[in-house]
């Protein structure tokens, strides 16, 4: 008995609901008569409601067919003191070649528990067709006129290209790398010697008997530094007596006292020129030992 009275009630109140729905319907419409193919047409939709009813308007996950939803645009709801009213505005199109074409949109009104779909009566527009009949032949017309078209980087014959210089400069690391290397040695040393020659040469010109001590120290360390670079070894830190042990030459030994002496003695400067010009020499020698050196490695 029981179950029956439930089953009563339920059918009465959906019942209720029902007729309720078909008292309320929501009011939606095109905002103009008829359309294009892919032209957006305003579709109106609003509902009177109770006052603080909830209710839902479709959003974008709503099948519009068949039309299809472009863009939407909802309302602020007024209310007075007994109903609520509700609106948007759907901007949808169209691609179906239908003459008339019919839409009717639902709002959902919250009972509680669940909600109800109370739909729109529906609403048509007519489709505006720019072809209204199709021609059994068209004509192409046809033109020679060159039309320029923008070159595409070709990528594959790119990386095949790179993979045979790849290839190639293995090959030639492997059979004349040594020889390659020798030779970029070689050049540099020889463009070192011919700076230096240059400016030494320019540097003992200048030199008299008025020279300053400073000028004669800085001139022997210049030519430290060539050495060092062309021996690898620290001539700039050694001293004459470092160097005269490590060199062995006599005649290296005397030059490089003698302008110790003319450096560090009050005697006044004497043969300093002929002392820097063995020092010349003697850097012209070293640099064909090392090239020798290189040559036979």
């Amino acid at each position: 008995m029981i179950r029956r009275v439930s089953i009563f009630l339920i059918f009465c109140f959906y019942l209720v609901t029902f007729a309720f729905a078909q008292d309320t319907k929501p009011n939606g419409y095109f905002l103009k008569d008829s359309v294009k193919i892919g032209e957006p047409v305003p579709y109106s939709l609003s509902y009177k409601d109770k006052k603080n009813r909830p209710v839902i308007f479709p959003d974008s996950l709503f099948s519009f067919a068949p039309f299809e939803l472009i863009d939407k645009a909802y309302f602020d709801t007024r209310s007075d003191s007994i109903n609520s009213i509700d609106s948007a505005v759907y901007y949808l199109a169209t691609f179906e070649i239908d003459t008339v074409q019919s839409l009717s949109i639902p709002v959902f009104v919250y009972t509680g528990k669940d909600s109800i779909p109370i739909y729109s009566a529906k609403d048509s527009i007519i489709l505006n067709q720019v072809v209204t009949q199709m021609p059994d032949t068209v004509n192409l017309s046809e033109t020679r006129a060159f039309q320029p078209v923008s070159r595409q980087f070709n990528y594959p014959y790119w990386i095949i290209g790179l993979i045979i210089l790849g290839v190639i400069a293995i090959v030639v690391a492997v059979i004349w790398g040594r020889e390659i290397t020798k030779r970029i040695k070689l050049y540099r040393l020889k463009k070192k010697l011919e700076k230096f020659q240059q400016e030494f040469d320019q540097e003992i010109e200048s030199i008299s008997a008025d020279t300053e001590k400073t000028k004669i120290e800085s001139l022997l360390k210049f030519w430290k530094s060539y050495m060092e670079s062309l021996e690898q070894m620290p001539y700039t830190k050694l001293t004459t007596k470092e160097i005269i042990q490590i060199q062995k030459n006599s005649s290296l030994e005397e030059t490089l006292k003698s302008i110790d002496k003319n450096i560090y003695s009050t005697i006044a400067v004497t043969a300093l020129q002929n002392d820097f010009e063995y020092l010349k020499d003697y850097s012209v020698d070293r640099y064909n030992h090392v090239t020798e050196e290189i040559k036979n490695a």
